[in-house]
């Protein structure tokens, strides 16, 4: 399930392809979760639900890019998207049309990481999903800021099983600095680049880690501008 960019963004809005196949492999590691169960290999048991919850994560990331494609095709612009939550200010004040967690805009319902999957370093911020249009990826089409969506705070065998399926590797990138100074809208909103992070290039979803190692967050990039 590589998803790496080439020259220019190979992803068409095929939010729905990625679904399915996370639906395929979810069903596929249950049954090998639920076989491995009824045996003794601890580490076997481990490795297929980190898979199982790493094809989650990528399930909620497909879910949230094929809404807000919908949501372009319909006419919202990107610079429009507005992120506000429930219980946010400004939530239920009209128009609603280009909230993405609107019932009537995107109807994103939105969700918070599992408990099982976290591994929380920081509550500055917080381990949860973070999705908005706060800083620049340069291996995108243009120097516009995109819209980037957070997996933050996860534990390593998930980051692990992500990069697994997206790359054929484990390995795990780090960046030159903290994850919440590029990934998380909270954060400096610091430019994604090839100097902070070499082997992200091209990638427009990767799960990396800080300088030191200690957190790992799984990042996919939603619109590219």
């Amino acid at each position: 399930m590589r998803r790496k960019m080439v020259n220019r963004y190979t992803e068409k809005g095929n939010a729905l392809v990625y679904v399915l196949i996370a639906i395929v492999l979810f069903a596929a590691l249950s049954f090998t979760l639920s076989r491995n169960m009824s045996g003794s290999n601890t580490k076997e048991i481990d490795n297929a639900r980190a898979a199982l919850y790493a094809v989650e994560l990528i399930g909620y990331s497909a879910q949230v890019k094929s809404i807000i494609d919908q949501m372009s095709f319909t006419g919202t612009k990107t610079n429009n998207l507005n992120f506000t939550k429930p219980g946010e200010a400004g939530f239920n004040t009209a128009p609603h049309i280009h909230k993405i967690f609107h019932p009537e805009g995107g109807g994103l319902t939105p969700t918070n990481l599992p408990n099982r999957i976290i591994k929380e370093i920081s509550t500055n911020p917080k381990a949860n999903w973070y999705l908005g249009n706060f800083n620049h990826v340069e291996w995108t089409k243009s120097t516009a800021t995109d819209i980037i969506l957070t997996a933050h705070q996860i534990t390593r065998p998930v980051c692990q099983a992500l990069n697994k399926e997206i790359t054929g590797d484990t390995v795990i990138p780090a960046l030159s600095g903290n994850l919440s100074d590029y990934l998380v809208d909270t954060g400096t909103n610091t430019d994604l680049t090839t100097v902070s992070c070499v082997a992200c290039e091209g990638y427009s979803a990767l799960c990396v880690s800080n300088n030191t190692i200690t957190a790992y967050s799984f990042y996919t990039i939603i619109i590219n501008r």
